[in-house]
């Protein structure tokens, strides 16, 4: 393929991530999980309420919290590997399983009878027997079984085992399913989730651990796709309902983090819906909300879920917990708000700003850089390293700023040009990215003359 017919692939390629990172509901969250129903061990999409229910049954309560701002998930279930899958059959006939291992499949049952609407046909009912979701089949025989649960959500698809007629029988149980669920997750437990979850694209990941090894370890994972495999993304960690009423712990998740890649989520207590959540729980609703928010919204008094908060801090606390890098909700009128849009930076390392502490700046930052990264990627070997070639590169990502720009991401005079210190020489071009990263008023200090 020549570089003139690369052009406009590299322009379409850029100009759309810049439109699509202005859209709600447009990021990615990675939210793993304990359950009894769902893949095991490895990385599934979820995309709308009908996947998710059909993956989880949205029994998942973290899950659901994350779903609630609308990002793509990107779930991992996390068993000790012995889960067995619940099955149902009958002799010389079929065998039914359920999609996935683990005790929820206990819960199906299966109903086979003579259908009302199709003389000499079978009606075949394949449902969770508290849940109500399922399937309902019509079927001449075993064969057409088997070719009519080919692509069911909840069911393989049926496994022949003679040509025996298919014999009625009244919510019968579907039997054998064990769970695979750890009795507690271990170190071993989340390296494994680690690895599972290295390659797989998100801008927000939500750690189900409040253990300090854990998050340490989690810390350093999201620090090496950073580093390593050019992955920017941000870690949402929360603490225990046991020191969910202490700005004290909060503050020393917090000061263990210290970068700006991670979010420490204190909001702790009742959600709307009734339910009251630990921080560590809320934490997954706040890696949805960073992970769907556009770029041109700062999430500081962005609107919070919750009906009762464990404890309403006082000023003093709140003032403690923004110096080092607490996430919060306070009381604002009749409903709760996030304090202010921070991650866990509060003591700057080589190369960072006083800014990098903002959400939105720091997002911001791993959203363009992730951008021109995975395009850089789609077209590696495919662009000359000449002036023409460069320069196509170039261009395109002027025009992926420029939109940017117009996105209120970004304040004017973004540039991109070659590395003026660096020659571009074999198979390896150098760039400069000159940005400055827009953030919202958040402090209006007036002088009030009286005259």
């Amino acid at each position: 393929m020549s570089i003139e017919r690369l052009r406009a692939g590299v322009y379409v390629e850029l100009m759309a991530k810049a439109k699509e990172r202005v859209l709600p509901k447009s990021g990615r969250v990675c939210v793993p999980y304990v359950g009894e129903w769902g893949a095991p061990d490895r990385v599934v999409e979820v995309r709308g309420y009908d996947e998710r229910i059909a993956e989880t049954f949205g029994l998942v309560d973290t899950v659901e919290l994350a779903a609630e701002g609308g990002a793509t998930l990107v779930l991992y279930r996390m068993t000790d590997g012995s889960a067995q899958a619940a099955s149902y059959s009958q002799a010389d006939c079929f065998e039914l399983t359920a999609k996935y291992p683990g005790l929820e499949g206990n819960q199906f049952v299966i109903t086979i009878r003579d259908s009302m609407t199709e003389p000499g046909k079978k009606e075949v009912l394949i449902k969770h027997r508290w849940l109500g979701l399922g399937h309902r089949l019509t079927v001449t025989n075993v064969d057409d079984l088997v070719a009519k649960t080919a692509n069911l959500s909840f069911v393989n698809q049926a496994k022949k085992l003679g040509d025996a007629p298919l014999t009625d029988v009244a919510e019968a149980a579907f039997s054998g399913g064990t769970s695979g669920t750890p009795a507690s997750l271990t170190g071993a437990d989340f390296t494994a989730l680690f690895a599972g979850i290295s390659g797989a694209d998100f801008d927000a990941l939500y750690l189900p651990s409040a253990d300090p090894a854990i998050m340490a370890s989690a810390k350093q994972f999201i620090a090496d796709r950073r580093t390593f495999n050019q992955k920017l993304s941000t870690l949402v960690v929360g603490g225990t309902s046991a020191t969910d009423g202490s700005m004290d712990a909060h503050i020393a998740r917090s000061t263990a983090m210290n970068e700006r890649f991670v979010i420490n989520s204190a909001i702790a207590g009742e959600h709307v819906n009734g339910k009251t959540y630990s921080s560590l729980e809320w934490a997954a609703w706040t890696a949805g909300l960073v992970a769907s928010t556009p770029a041109h919204i700062s999430l500081t008094a962005q609107p919070v879920p919750l009906k009762k908060a464990v404890k309403d801090w006082g000023h003093t606390e709140i003032l403690k917990g923004l110096a080092n890098g607490v996430w919060m909700a306070t009381r604002d009128g009749s409903q709760y708000v996030v304090e202010s849009a921070i991650n866990t930076l509060s003591t700057l390392h080589a190369g960072e700003r006083e800014d990098f502490a903002k959400v939105r700046v720091s997002m911001t930052l791993d959203q363009i850089m992730n951008d021109l990264i995975a395009v850089g990627k789609k077209y590696k070997g495919k662009l000359n390293n000449n002036e023409m070639g460069r320069t196509t590169f170039i261009a395109a990502a002027k025009s992926y700023l420029d939109e940017r720009i117009r996105q209120a991401a970004i304040e004017q005079g973004a540039t991109i040009a070659e590395n003026p210190d660096k020659a571009s020489v074999g198979d390896v071009a150098y760039f400069v990215l000159k940005a400055q990263p827009l953030d919202a008023i958040e402090v209006f200090d007036i002088k009030w003359e009286v005259l």
